[in-house]
């Protein structure tokens, strides 16, 4: 028996040094900025035996090119699995991924797909291997984001590590669980309150009382069933992370609360013995779930709030999601040095003003009101 000859390669098909592909289908979120953000993560590949270097994504609508990173833009967003920096150079079977954000006018219409060209070099170049081609397509969920209500009350709530086009510890957190990348956290923000002297807190930094907002109560943003709470977690004290907190501690005492349709929201670091709620329990837009605290890993007293896409709020994909009502105040300007003891925040004026159905912007200083 004779065997058929293999099929000739098409003319367009092509050798690729790298291969990518997205983690998870973006969702728009229109953002304070006046602007629909697209978040999302490309994961990359070099298949090649020698070292790659990504000198370009472009990503493109049909064929109109609506992102570009490239150079030191695309080195600060980029990260190496293993790596101890961020770069955009990967070793030989070395994997690792790119945060993207893609943003369009807040009126405009969304694209459906869209597809990423890809530019690279090879430290030893193999004239099989393209070196610029497209590759990883995906949809587009134009459906509008869920509109949520404030979990906090008051003025001076820093959006710290919020979203969307930095290398912030929640947009940079893809975690390997359950044998799979994740991105929990990629719309997460972190609330820590200035107060009218400017300062996150007054007195010796390693206490929690010095931080006035510590205690403060935490609201649920959604109607929904209770589906998850972990209680029992001891406070940490304020300037140092706890050592070796687990996937099961993390987030210390926390609560999920199912909010329908695949939405979960997530409220972490909770004071210990304050939660309110139970499994099973259904709760009502507004209710106190429990009280600010400093748990699990974390060095200071904030809530972590973010809307993901399972119960899990490690095994899950952040999704956007944009608060009814809140106002703008300013933008902190001195994030890192304002954490130091005595600091005062440098706030910009702008931009400021009242907001609806939007995602505040990181680093922004928000008024959710009484």
């Amino acid at each position: 028996m004779l065997l058929a000859a293999p099929l000739a390669a098409r003319a367009e098909d092509q050798l690729t040094a790298v291969t990518a592909s997205v983690l998870a289908t973006p969702e728009a979120v229109l953002a304070d900025d006046g602007r629909q953000h697209l978040a999302y993560e490309l994961t990359l590949s070099n298949r090649a035996s020698t070292e790659v270097t990504v000198k370009s994504i472009e990503v493109l609508a049909g064929r109109k090119v609506v992102g570009r990173l490239a150079g030191k833009g695309l080195a600060a967003m980029m990260s190496p699995f293993a790596a101890p920096k961020l770069g955009n150079r990967l070793q030989p079977g070395q994997g690792g991924y790119v945060l993207m954000d893609v943003s369009f006018p807040g009126k405009a219409k969304l694209p459906r797909r869209i597809v990423h060209r890809i530019a690279i070099s090879e430290k030893k170049p193999s004239p099989a291997n393209a070196t610029t081609y497209v590759a990883a397509p995906t949809p587009v969920v134009r459906t509008p984001a869920v509109v949520v209500a404030p979990p906090l009350r008051g003025a001076g709530w820093v959006v710290a590590n919020g979203c969307c086009d930095a290398f912030t510890a929640h947009r940079g957190t893809v975690l390997p669980v359950n044998g799979a990348n994740h991105v929990a956290e990629r719309f997460a923000i972190d609330f820590v309150q200035v107060g009218s002297n400017g300062r996150i807190f007054d007195g010796p930094g390693d206490m929690l009382s010095s931080y006035r907002y510590f205690g403060e109560p935490i609201y649920s943003a959604t109607k929904g069933k209770v589906v998850r709470v972990l209680d029992g977690i001891p406070e940490t004290p304020a300037g140092a992370f706890p050592p070796n907190p687990t996937a099961q501690t993390a987030g210390g005492n926390h609560v999920v609360v199912d909010m329908g349709r695949g939405r979960y929201a997530f409220y972490a670091h909770l004071q210990p013995g304050s939660i309110t709620v139970r499994v099973g329990q259904r709760v009502s837009t507004g209710q106190v779930l429990g009280m600010l605290g400093n748990t699990g890993n974390s060095d200071a007293p904030h809530l972590h709030f973010h809307v993901m896409d399972s119960p899990s709020p490690l095994a899950s994909n952040g999704m956007p999601y944009r608060f009814a009502n809140f106002a703008v105040t300013g933008t902190m300007t001195n994030v890192g040095p304002f954490s130091e003891e005595g600091a005062v925040a440098a706030i910009a004026p702008k931009p400021r003003g009242p907001r609806s159905k939007m995602l505040p912007l990181n680093d922004q200083v928000i008024d959710f009101g009484g």
